[in-house]
């Protein structure tokens, strides 16, 4: 174990302490501004007394995010404000969310250097990121993963070019097809150490691209030309170009793909030790998927974390346990399921139990209701252990059932299972055409033929296992037997790109937009089962 793996564990093994502590230097700092004063931290005897204060959501807060925005200060907090940061938009709108400087301070080295540096010497290696982080400094409005890359960009920019193509190709606004720019440089990089995602989503997307236009690619390697239709600047595809490729090199990704791509990231990178990024529940059905491009290569799940709250790091490979971190703000428990809005703090909390997150960061949200709900399956050391399970908010609901994330995703994992299905992705939406309403799942991948009055029966049951509610329902002919379709290759995709265009960038297999039903229906393949 390396010395900041032995930190972070010497952090854990007082996690209480360190929560409380974190929680009086927050109270402390902000007790003169607008809401500290309004709410009386300076009179707070006892750290209980906190759990007085009303329990809060965005709503709470929007009016004086906007003038904060406007550029007031001691309105929420007293440190510093970098950034505001664009939420995913995945409950449906998309919010600003003030990020401090303190915050920045506090949570990146954890994250970036207690859960990679459990591998020696990844500072000497040449790793790949999927993403590219665009940001605009005037207006400082940005995502997450882009202000915390842009921090550590600050802190060390020597650290920029442990990645293939350097701070040029992953800062940029000039990409427009970022898998050909990404596979372009993964390509050239035979020693490749690890590839990293935000979501390992954005790894499976990479990787089917791959498959679909390695030939084109390898061509266009080969030649040292981008063709026009490729839509990047002027200045990427010099920086691009640069990245040369040795003939033999080509050659033998051309042999390999050539042999088919089940294992194709280990037999094109010898070396590569690990491929890391945010999964969990709702990827579980894909990551079969993903784990036949990797073969043997482990995942490690990164981190746990929102646009509000940095709450815990994978501290083991193909763990998709989160670790709690003690400092990185101050986090409560509500018990889920409970009629009390009575928390739980760090130390209270029980194996084997299912809490709502409540967080107090540094950038001014103070008992916020994440939504986020989670099971402690462990500690480590006084540290809890978090699996996530799904969005309290996010739900299919016809009739009062409400079928979060994690039913859907073993649902689709079960059925994928039973009809030996290698799905690429999926998604759940309420069909609403006729009555009574019914649930609607389209799936893409390759799957053994079955009828579609088979795949509907075996939903069905599933639903009814892992939904009471749901099955109640059924049999008082409030809900309608569901359907599912394979639609085409890349139909997903399509729609996502549609939306990252909107801002909503989070993958997201619930899907309640207007308009999502008709979209999919117009992909739907003739024969219902291959991809």
């Amino acid at each position: 174990m390396n010395k900041k793996m032995r930190n972070f564990e010497e952090k854990c093994g007082r996690a209480a302490e360190l929560s409380h502590a974190v929680l009086r230097e927050i109270l402390k700092d902000n007790e003169e501004t607008e809401y500290g004063k309004k709410n009386g931290f300076g009179r707070l005897q006892d750290l209980r007394e906190y759990r007085r204060l009303p329990l809060t959501d965005y709503a709470d807060y929007a009016e004086s995010i906007e003038r904060m925005k406007r550029g007031e200060k001691n309105v929420l907090t007293a440190y510093d404000i970098k950034y505001f940061l664009l939420t995913s938009g995945s409950s449906g709108v998309q919010k600003n969310v003030p990020l401090t400087t303190r915050a920045l301070e506090q949570g990146w080295d954890m994250v970036y250097e207690a859960s990679l540096a459990q591998k020696e010497g990844m500072e000497r290696e040449m790793h790949l990121h999927t993403s590219v982080f665009r940001i605009d400094e005037e207006d400082r409005e940005t995502l997450l993963s882009c202000a915390y890359f842009a921090h550590f960009r600050e802190k060390d920019k020597t650290h920029c070019e442990k990645y293939v193509g350097g701070e040029k190709l992953l800062f940029t606004k000039g990409i427009g097809d970022v898998c050909y720019v990404k596979l372009w440089l993964a390509l050239s990089e035979p020693n490749l150490y690890s590839i990293q995602s935000i979501f390992l989503y954005d790894l499976l997307l990479l990787m089917q691209y791959f498959r679909e236009n390695w030939e084109r690619l390898l061509r266009d390697m080969e030649a040292r030309h981008i063709p026009e239709d490729v839509p990047l600047s002027a200045e990427v595809r010099e920086n691009l170009l640069t990245v040369v490729t040795e003939k033999a090199r080509l050659a033998e990704i051309r042999q390999e793909c050539e042999k088919g791509f089940a294992g194709i990231c280990r037999r094109l990178w010898k070396r590569l030790d690990f491929a890391s990024g945010i999964g969990g529940n709702a990827f579980e059905a894909q990551e079969q998927l993903m784990c036949w491009f990797l073969g043997d290569v482990p995942i490690h799940y990164f981190t746990y974390t929102s646009t509000e709250a940095l709450v815990g790091i994978a501290v083991e490979m193909e763990n998709t346990g989160y670790v709690c971190i003690p400092d990185s703000g101050f986090l409560e428990f509500l018990p889920y399921g409970e009629d009390t809005e009575e928390t739980k703090w760090i130390e209270d909390v029980e194996v084997g139990k299912w809490y709502e997150l409540v967080v107090t960061n540094f950038s001014g949200l103070y008992r916020y209701r994440l939504e986020d709900v989670v099971e402690v399956v462990g500690f480590y050391g006084q540290s809890p252990v978090l699996r996530y399970l799904f969005r309290k908010n996010l739900a299919v609901n016809i009739a009062g059932e409400k079928t979060n994330q994690m039913m859907v995703a073993g649902v689709v994992t079960e059925a994928a299972e039973r009809w030996q299905a290698r799905l690429e992705d999926y998604s759940v939406c309420i069909d609403r055409e006729k009555l009574p309403c019914r649930y609607c799942f389209f799936l893409e991948g390759e799957a053994e033929p079955t009828l579609p009055e088979e795949r509907s029966a075996f939903l069905d049951k599933a639903l009814r296992l892992h939904n009471p509610d749901y099955d109640d329902l059924r049999n008082l002919g409030e809900i309608g037997v569901p359907v599912c379709y394979f639609v085409r290759e890349g139909a997903h995709g399509e729609w996502k790109a549609a939306q990252k265009k909107k801002g909503h960038s989070k993958p997201l297999p619930l899907a309640v937009a207007e308009g999502y039903a008709a979209f999919m229906k117009e992909r739907i393949l003739l024969d219902g089962t291959r991809g």
